[in-house]
């Protein structure tokens, strides 16, 4: 798979899906969180459902963060601004 070069700003987003112990089966995590998480603010289009989809892109995106590292988004809470992941794997 291609890495986009904007990829790079979501590798310790990716590191962190990676370090998740496999006893944890779902994570919820705010925008704030994921911004502390990658030491800069999310897109303006992360407000966006179609930004949390669990469509595995054919360019590396910001959404193989999760998908590589078997989780996928169970729900988004535009409102709350937090998202809840599943372990697939």
């Amino acid at each position: 798979m291609a890495k986009q070069p904007e990829f790079t700003k979501y590798l310790p987003l990716d590191g962190w899906f990676r370090t998740q112990p496999a006893s944890k089966r779902q994570l919820t995590v705010t925008f704030e969180q994921v911004e502390k998480i990658l030491g800069a603010p999310l897109p303006a289009s992360s407000v966006k459902p179609s930004w949390w989809t669990n469509v595995y892109p054919k360019i590396q995106s910001h959404r193989t963060c999760w998908l590589n590292h078997g989780w996928l988004v169970d729900e988004y809470d535009p409102a709350s601004k937090a998202v809840k992941f599943i372990r697939t794997k």
